[in-house]
């Protein structure tokens, strides 16, 4: 199948990920981006997402999947029916064993949160309709009958840890990440057996504990940079050689995000950043996250004018609000309806 487009994760996206995740998508993995640039990262920002976005608004009812109404070959329900958000994309990975039977691996849950990203544009009832319309083009009766419980599993899962409370957005430390990780994986385990975990997000969880294991390393005071550096180069030769080919990157864009943010603290210029940008990532990539800024800036420029408007005219923010945002720009505007213009 086609792998659909990177969107939010492409190397030169990361710096600005938080605020893409938080307003945009659900899951970091959410289109299918096969190399996780910053597993625990990701993970986190899935958390505050759930929170602040996709499942708040009265939190998503999970339907039974054992309904009769869930079951889209029985509703005459022949093929999914993506929302815009998915057009010219496709989902990726393989969920069979040959025979039609499921196999369970991290394809399986890649492909739930292709489909859930399109939570706000369409219900959650509907949204299960299109991934059980898309298991049924590759799985047999017993698959089928297996891809239903676990994605009732995932979907209550994901209810539940809409409860977490989120990690302020840019929190990098590790300490902070490994107990938000504990929590979330505390909150998995009382919805799937301990071997579907293993099948399902065990590879994912071996990259987040390596992750982990470098942020400590790399904000360990007590260590020199020389030290540093060995101690993750160790890390890096235990792991499998396809696998050691992806490791600079993310340290890479990790190391620039946390230079970027202690400069900022200081009151570091606009010019400032940029120069510390082009010395670790060159000029091309300083200057697409330079206008990342640019663009995240005039958005919540918008926002404010219209939080500002909902305090004295109604009708006005409405109006606003119309002219000055796409279909899209709403629904990543409903996070911020509670706010108050700062």
């Amino acid at each position: 199948m086609q792998s659909s487009t990177c969107v939010d994760e492409c190397p030169e996206n990361l710096e600005q990920s938080s605020f893409m995740h938080n307003g945009i998508t659900l899951t970091s993995n959410s289109r299918m981006q096969r190399v996780r640039w910053f597993a625990v990262a990701a993970v986190v920002a899935a958390l505050g997402v759930y929170g602040a976005r996709a499942w708040q608004d009265g939190e998503a009812t999970v339907t039974s999947l054992t309904a009769h109404q869930a079951d889209p070959a029985e509703q005459g329900i022949i093929q999914p029916t993506p929302a815009p958000s998915l057009v010219g994309t496709a989902p990726d990975g393989t969920l069979h064993d040959g025979r039609g039977e499921l196999r369970l691996s991290p394809d399986l849950i890649r492909r739930f949160d292709y489909w859930l990203t399109t939570y706000g544009e369409k219900s959650v009832e509907a949204i299960q309709a299109d991934i059980l319309a898309d298991l049924r083009d590759e799985l047999n009766a017993s698959g089928m009958a297996r891809a239903k419980q676990l994605l009732e599993a995932y979907l209550a899962y994901k209810t539940e840890l809409a409860r977490l409370t989120p990690l302020p957005a840019g929190t990098q430390q590790a300490a902070a990440l490994s107990q938000q990780l504990q929590a979330m994986r505390d909150v998995r385990a009382r919805h799937f057996q301990p071997t579907d975990i293993a099948q399902l997000f065990g590879p994912d969880d071996a990259q987040d504990e390596e992750t982990l294991a470098r942020l400590h390393i790399m904000q360990d005071a007590a260590l020199s940079d020389a030290d540093k550096q060995r101690k993750l180069a160790e890390l890096t030769a235990q792991l499998p050689p396809e696998q050691q080919a992806h490791r600079t990157e993310p340290v890479l864009h990790l190391t620039v995000s946390e230079a970027v943010a202690e400069a900022r603290e200081r009151g570091a210029s606009v010019q400032e950043v940029q120069a510390i940008r082009t010395q670790l990532v060159g000029a091309d990539a300083a200057q697409r996250l330079a206008v990342l800024d640019a663009e995240e800036a005039a958005w919540q420029a918008r926002v404010q004018q219209y939080l500002s408007l909902r305090q004295t005219d109604e009708a006005a923010a409405e109006a606003y609000k119309e002219a000055s945002f796409s279909e899209r720009e709403k629904l990543r505007l409903g996070a911020y309806s509670s706010r108050r213009p700062s």
